[in-house]
């Protein structure tokens, strides 16, 4: 065999190899690592849509008005770059957590007058994901990170502890969750008479410490009935609308909070609690903070309203905030 034959074929063999090598690191390292990069942004995109949507939450909850409408894009899927279009997918959904996070009871002459406040956790689970399984979770006011369906870690707080300590505080989740209640009253301007020591009217007074009107707002945020979960891996959309809705009592004689127990509705109800005993201090003659036994800790408080020293009106005003998706 003459030498000079060989060598054209074994430095195509070699260019082959080289070119096999080439391919595989292609495919095998370079778009891989291009699909993460694409899918660790696509992931950094999804979790500054939630943080836009939890401040928009937070400044409905603290405006408690009604006729609000917000919406925030958020990008499903991900992972696409120019030589491979292949995306991965997500799927977003809201639902209401379990329990209510506070109880507002009225006790009025005509029977128990009951409200609850709800809210409701908002996640992105991610579906084919060529990084790793990564979502997020909104509740009680914090974003968590969530890693394979069932591990969470929340992102702005080194642990649930600190978590904790910010509602049991006057942090941010604290102030969030007093958002869901306020008290408002006016006082009686009936002018009483003065009268000398012969009689005669003098001058005319103001009658202190009594209200004549007590005005509660109350939040409620709950999951959209017609759309609560959308799937895709193109944009979805988050949605948030608000409406508000009036009633008015006459013969109130108590007015209760009670929490869930947890960190959220006890703040909550603490919150509540402080505006209703700001209220009696300036209505000391027919409110008033009722002290139970049966009761203990932060997550309950019972204010009476004495009817027959001053007659009250009450109305009760509900901010309802539906979240849902598209």
């Amino acid at each position: 065999m003459r030498d000079d034959a060989v060598a054209p074929v074994i430095a195509v063999m070699l260019i082959l190899a080289a070119v096999a090598t080439l391919f595989a690191v292609f495919n095998g390292i370079y778009i891989p690592s291009l699909k993460q990069a694409a899918e660790t942004e696509h992931l950094r995109n999804v979790e500054s849509s939630f943080q836009h949507f939890s401040s928009d939450i937070e400044r409905a909850v603290a405006n408690r008005k009604g006729g609000m409408t917000v919406s925030e894009p958020v990008q499903m899927g991900g992972g696409d770059i120019f030589l491979n279009t292949l995306k991965s997918g997500g799927s977003l959904s809201v639902v209401n957590e379990d329990t209510p996070v506070y109880y507002l009871i009225l006790d009025t002459d005509g029977g128990l007058i009951m409200r609850n406040g709800t809210i409701v956790n908002i996640s992105y689970d991610p579906v084919g994901n060529f990084w790793q399984d990564q979502g997020y979770c909104w509740q009680y006011g914090f974003l968590n990170v969530t890693k394979y369906g069932t591990r969470q870690s929340p992102i702005s707080y080194s642990t649930m502890g600190d978590v904790y300590n910010d509602f049991n505080d006057t942090g941010s989740l604290a102030v969030f969750a007093g958002s869901f209640g306020s008290v408002e009253g006016s006082r009686n301007l009936t002018q009483l008479p003065v009268y000398d020591e012969q009689g005669n009217i003098t001058s005319f007074a103001p009658r202190d410490g009594n209200c004549s009107t007590i005005t509660i707002t109350a939040v409620n945020i709950s999951a959209s009935p017609d759309h609560p979960f959308t799937s895709g891996n193109g944009f979805g959309r988050l949605e948030l609308r608000t409406t508000i809705t009036t009633e008015h009592y006459h013969g109130v004689n108590t007015i209760t909070l009670v929490s869930d127990g947890r960190p959220f509705g006890n703040a909550t109800v603490k919150a509540w609690n402080e505006s209703l005993t700001t209220l009696a201090g300036g209505c000391g003659n027919n409110v008033g903070y009722n002290p139970d036994p049966g009761w203990s800790g932060n997550g309950f408080s019972t204010f009476s309203i004495r009817q027959q020293v001053s007659p009250v009106d009450l109305s009760l005003n509900t901010v309802n905030i539906v979240i849902g998706t598209d």
